[in-house]
């Protein structure tokens, strides 16, 4: 029995869009209950907008706390800040400290000698710290101190970490506010030294929700197994700092899964390098959120503003409060999105699609897409795509394959498809959108685990997705003899003019998206606002490359095709259209994005990449094609 092959494949997309659904349900259910973001802010910082602003620090805090101020960020003090006086201690090498000297006459004059006041409220706390990452430290007590001499020297712990800002400690317990603490590396402190420190801040400050570890490498390295095992054993979570390039963090963040949180931050070098105004430390507060959806923002009041860093700090939590609420999202201590495995029929839905993909761009090279399917083709899909979806579920060789491949041969082949109807425009446009929806969909209900969703297993196939599909639709066009020249003839003659101007847009459109791309240095103040007023209208900016290369390069296929006009050009338009397809489909495999953000993002570069098309073939047709007509007959009479 012969059937219909398009009423076939169209079974099986149908199969493959309620599988999906099936298959994405834990994400759903996660993205649904995980709508919390949470501004935290450095104890430090405080300190010193308390100090400039000549207010007690209760009364700042009172007004953030109002702007949605969640939690407070508390760092492990250096040697260096304990000389400067930090928290109240006393620091230095012996030998430099007088009244210290005498209690330890034998001991070598480099030692570092910690002191601090007994009646302080923490000083036992801060002993029993010392006690546990100091192991040999020696203590006496003098004139109502505490005199603590650390087994190293004083230059050595210049940069390590030594002990908790308690007084940063206090200031959260006074305004009842959620701690991350921030351990910093500190020599001789091995994984075993830094848990055991740990453990006896965590058990007397509840208030300590979360691990931040600053400094160059994770504090207890190459021991990070041990700080990430504890982590989750106390019920804590790691923050999961994002672009971070702190040695052993990745390896932390594998050893604390599913114990993360993701954090983003602009630190002060970053905004220097790339000149990144207060507007736009908001936007990208803001796109963490959204877009990424990293629910912790560390805010900082930037020492490049000398004057007014309370109000421009006040400032920005209002600015992103309102704009987060106002998109249905709400402030609140944010909790890890947990674990679940891959999906069973993701991974049907997934390997369907992969084996329907594969069977079509076959026929497609092959020229037999026209023919009608029969009872093997159906039984070659079915058996084809539950044993990819048994190999992915069992090999992660094989699952990182087809992703990568997988996502690929998606957009190339809704890239073909959309292509040969130009004769029904409306329905290759509205069909292509379906259908970049239904693979991409499948393409997240297998891969939309917590360890993508988190990064800890990336996704390999962004950058190949990006390169295949222009290169099979080239190959289709020359072997189908859509291209009436091969690739030989085509290299070896001159461009003729149309070329020449087709190429110098694709070259414009990639140099925009080359100098625009991830970068706040060039976009001015009226395009900012421009953009703020699309992401309110329309939820999600449409991406670059569908908006200003791809689908504009379908219209213009299409006119061209429909007039029978440029054939020697056609490859072109149709090799940038593919780039559109292919920027959509790596919506779905940014498994970080909230579905419904990604699915508003591909709608919007489909109908606003098709209205740039719509203009650029009108200013062909009614302005450029006249001009050159004219400047022709008026140079080549």
């Amino acid at each position: 029995m012969r059937f219909s092959r398009n009423s076939v494949h169209l079974f099986f997309l149908v199969a493959v869009f309620s599988l999906s659904i099936l298959g994405l349900a834990p994400r759903w259910k996660t993205e649904l209950s995980h709508r919390t973001f949470a501004m935290l802010i450095e104890s430090t910082e405080i300190q010193s907008l308390s100090r400039q602003e000549g207010r007690p620090v209760e009364s700042l805090l009172k007004e953030m706390k109002e702007q949605k101020l969640e939690g407070v960020s508390v760092n492990e003090l250096t040697g260096l800040e304990l000389i400067e006086g930090q928290s109240g201690f006393l620091f230095g090498p012996i030998a430099k400290i007088p009244e210290a000297r005498t209690l330890f006459p034998l001991a070598p004059g480099d030692l570092a000698l910690i002191g601090f006041p007994r009646e302080r409220p923490w000083s036992g706390e801060a002993l029993a710290y010392l006690e546990a990452k100091f192991p040999g430290l020696r203590v006496l007590s003098a004139s109502r101190m505490e005199y603590v001499l650390l087994p190293r020297s004083a230059y050595e712990l210049e940069k390590a970490g030594v002990v908790p800002d308690f007084e940063g400690l206090e200031l959260a317990r006074r305004g009842s506010l959620p701690v991350l603490y921030r351990p910093a590396p500190c020599p001789g402190a091995g994984g075993d030294r830094v848990v055991a420190s740990l453990e006896t801040l965590v058990s007397r400050r509840p208030e300590i929700r979360g691990i931040l570890p600053q400094g160059l490498f994770v504090p207890g390295a190459p021991d990070i197994e041990r700080l990430g095992k504890w982590i989750q054993e106390k019920g804590l979570f790691l923050a999961q700092a994002e672009f971070n390039r702190q040695y052993g963090a990745e390896s932390l963040n594998r050893f604390s899964y599913p114990a993360l949180i993701p954090l983003h931050s602009v630190t002060t070098d970053e905004i220097i390098v790339k000149r990144i105004s207060r507007d736009a430390i908001v936007e990208r507060m803001i796109r963490a959120f959204v877009e990424r959806s990293v629910p912790l923002l560390l805010i900082r009041s930037y020492e490049i503003e000398s004057g007014g860093r309370y109000a421009a700090v006040l400032s920005d939590m209002g600015r992103i409060r309102t704009d987060l609420e106002r998109r249905g999202y709400q402030s609140g201590w944010p909790e890890p999105i947990g674990d679940w495995p891959r999906s069973l029929a993701g991974a049907a839905a997934f390997g369907l699609t992969l084996a329907l993909l594969c069977l079509r761009l076959t026929l497609r090279f092959l020229g037999k897409m026209e023919e009608p399917a029969g009872w093997p083709e159906v039984l070659l899909i079915l058996a084809g795509g539950f044993a990819l979806a048994f190999l992915m579920l069992h090999l992660p060789l094989a699952a990182k394959l087809c992703g990568a491949f997988g996502s690929a041969l998606l957009a190339a082949e809704v890239c073909l498809w959309t292509l040969g109807e130009y004769r029904k425009p409306a329905f290759g446009l509205f069909a292509a959108l379906l259908l970049t929806i239904t693979g991409g969909l499948a393409l997240a209900a297998f891969f939309s685990t917590p360890l993508t969703m988190l990064r800890i297993q990336p996704f390999s196939g962004v950058k190949l997705t990006l390169l295949l599909p222009p290169l099979l639709v080239l190959a289709h066009d020359f072997r189908s003899g859509i291209s009436p020249e091969s690739a030989r003839k085509l290299l070896a003659r001159p461009m003729i003019w149309l070329e020449f101007f087709l190429v110098c847009l694709i070259i414009l459109a990639a140099g925009v998206l080359a100098l625009r791309s991830d970068n706040t240095a060039f976009v001015g103040g009226w395009e900012r606002t421009l953009r703020d007023l699309l992401e309110r209208a329309l939820v999600a900016r449409p991406r670059t490359k569908e908006l200003f290369i791809g689908y504009p390069a379908l219209i213009l296929w299409y006119a061209m095709a429909r007039a029978n006009w440029g054939r020697h050009a056609w490859i072109l338009p149709r090799v940038a259209a593919s780039i559109g397809f292919a920027s959509a489909v790596n919506s779905f495999c940014h498994f970080h994005t909230r579905l419904p953000f990604i699915l508003f993002r591909v709608f919007n570069g489909w109908w606003a990449g098709i209205a740039m098309g719509l203009v650029l073939v009108g200013l062909l047709r009614f302005a450029v094609f006249p001009l050159v007509a004219k400047w022709r007959s008026v140079h080549c009479t």
